[in-house]
């Protein structure tokens, strides 16, 4: 059932990203209501496949890449739900549906799933509220990261399009470039919020031989960091600000990795 779950937020999540496509193509794009229903159906398949996996590990499902990368593309509709109805950045749906989808889809295809079983037989006795608070807000600071990076994208698409004189239709249905930056901002800060309460929930993990190496956290917590603190203290433009956030989120993709390999 829990394959079968995520095939259908795959398929979701793809039918709402090309019905967006096509209402922008035809210049009939609104807030696109067909996208949004595409993308809080995909977000239920994708909480089912969740709990399926939590069911089968008796703890929060994060065993291996798979089940990571499903989590932290759940977090990120989640936190789009939010903050784009807040900015009325309705747009934002079209960015990040394929972002999810080609997420999911990865999931699927790809031999990501190794050792499930033995990995939860070996860590469901271990696991206790502290662990999963640790690894479920430090993945949720994933996804408010993963939506800075694209609204990062957005803006910088936007901006580009008014420096070179070149106003697209795309233009003119992407939110206001102030709204984009300000809805950035929030996004940094909230991931900010979120990861440094995972790191410093794993300093009151006790020692029950199931901790992972958080090096990856503190290096992703200093680059997010140093891009708030030059942005608060110099006030860097907006477009280098989304610049930052766009190139920073590499490093908790491949973080996503080094975690998953211990």
């Amino acid at each position: 059932m829990d394959r079968l779950f995520l095939g259908l937020a795959t398929v979701f999540f793809a039918g709402g990203f090309i019905y967006a496509i096509a209402c922008l193509r035809a210049g009939k794009y609104r807030h696109s209501t067909g996208n949004l229903i595409s993308i809080v159906v995909g977000l239920v398949c994708q909480t089912f496949f969740l709990y399926e996996r939590g069911q089968l590990h008796g703890r929060c499902p994060v065993t291996n890449v798979l089940e990571i990368l499903v989590f932290v593309s759940w977090a990120m509709v989640l936190i789009y739900l939010v903050v784009g109805r807040t900015y009325r950045l309705s747009l934002m749906g079209v960015f990040t549906s394929p972002v999810v989808f080609v997420t999911c889809l990865m999931a699927l295809l790809f031999p990501l799933d190794y050792e499930a079983a033995s990995a939860a037989a070996a860590l469901k006795s271990k696991a206790d509220a502290w662990v999963e608070f640790h690894i479920g807000i430090s993945l949720l600071a994933y996804g408010a990261f993963g939506m800075s990076f694209i609204a990062g994208v957005m803006f910088l698409i936007q901006e580009r399009q008014v420096r070179q004189a070149n106003l697209k239709t795309l233009f003119y249905s992407l939110p206001p470039m102030q709204n984009l930056n300000s809805a950035l901002l929030r996004l940094l800060i909230v991931g900010m919020v979120l990861l440094t309460a995972g790191i410093g929930s794993a300093h009151v993990i006790t020692a029950s031989g199931n901790q992972h190496p958080i090096w990856p956290l503190y290096l992703i917590w200093l680059v997010y960091a140093l891009l708030c603190f030059v942005n608060f203290f110099s006030g860097l433009s907006p477009r280098r600000l989304a610049t930052g956030a766009t190139v920073a989120f590499l490093f908790p993709l491949v973080s996503l990795w080094v975690i998953a390999s211990h």
